[in-house]
């Protein structure tokens, strides 16, 4: 039995050195990182909007905004400073509101602001658990890694029920103090994105002459309700407004009000003037940059009428 025990502590023994030196080679070897745990990536810039947010020392943010590609190319937070304002963006592809409820929480911890505003783009809706794109792309491609974060996005990984993510969850809070998002030599810009601050990314696709559209209905899930009811806590211990945003969309989809909505602000983005303009987009509902701007003049409008309702 003594030589069995022996033999089995020999065997972790280097088990656990081979592990440490596969960790090793693979976390100085980006061509090994991409094969055996993730890519980095520049879509949508969540390694410079994260390294933005981390770099500030004093917090003064107004409004956090939330939501996935339609928010982060579609709202310019600079725009809110003609109304005396400041915002930052913390949205990403694909980005649910299952995926908003653990970022909102981490960031709370960081600043609380007076608004939330968080952008519920209804095609996305009917999700039963948080978009393993947006968990993926924030677990490889974000700088901010205090532990309010990681426990974040280990909840996210841990939701997504895939072990994968789970894994790579851990070797991206163990790399990124040393090796941070965004410095790979070779790391291809996002092609026809701009990143401009805040957190807003300006899309330069080509904007549509025309459009045909299908309507569609959709329906959002309990568990999107539950996560919406949750940041409606969040926001409500700390005294901060959550406002629910639809964003334009050429094609737009037909829901029936959840009961989530009820007792929260709402802006109905297909109410600006420009939601039915087709060269304000480059498909059915992301903005190109002119249209953006003019949507996040319009929005940021609307927001500082709420704030400033009596």
């Amino acid at each position: 039995m003594q030589k069995f025990f022996k033999r089995l502590s020999v065997f972790a023994f280097f088990a656990a050195a081979a592990w440490l030196l596969l960790f090793w080679m693979i976390s100085h070897s980006y061509t090994l990182e991409y094969k055996l745990v993730g890519k980095e990536t520049n879509w949508g810039y969540v390694n410079q909007r994260s390294t933005e947010w981390d770099a500030q020392i004093d917090h003064t943010e107004d409004v956090l905004f939330f939501g996935s590609s339609t928010c982060y190319s579609g709202i310019d937070p600079h725009a809110l400073e003609a109304f005396g304002l400041e915002g930052f963006n913390f949205c990403s592809s694909s980005q649910t509101v299952g995926n908003s409820v653990h970022l909102l929480n981490a960031a709370l911890q960081d600043h609380e602001p007076f608004v939330v505003a968080l952008d519920v783009y209804p095609q996305i809706w009917g999700a039963s658990k948080p978009a393993l794109q947006s968990t993926k792309d924030w677990i490889t491609n974000s700088n901010l890694r205090g532990h309010q974060w990681s426990n974040g996005y280990w909840k996210l990984a841990f939701e997504s029920s895939d072990p994968f993510t789970m894994f790579s969850s851990i070797y991206y809070d163990l790399i990124r103090t040393r090796k941070p998002a965004g410095f790979n030599p070779n790391l291809p810009d996002d092609p026809n994105g701009d990143y401009r601050g805040l957190g807003f990314v300006a899309r330069s696709f080509a904007p549509l002459d025309s459009i045909t559209c299908d309507t569609a209905h959709k329906s959002m899930s309990d568990f999107e309700c539950n996560a919406i009811d949750e940041m409606a806590e969040l926001c409500a211990l700390r005294d901060i407004q959550l406002v629910l945003i639809n964003p334009p969309q050429l094609c737009e989809e037909s829901f029936d009000r959840p009961s989530c909505f009820d007792g929260l602000a709402y802006i109905d983005g297909n109410r600006w003037s420009g939601a039915k303009t087709p060269s304000n987009f480059y498909d059915d509902h992301h903005l190109v940059e002119a249209g953006a701007l003019s949507y996040s003049a319009w929005l940021a409008k609307q927001i500082a009428s709420l704030l400033h309702a009596p």
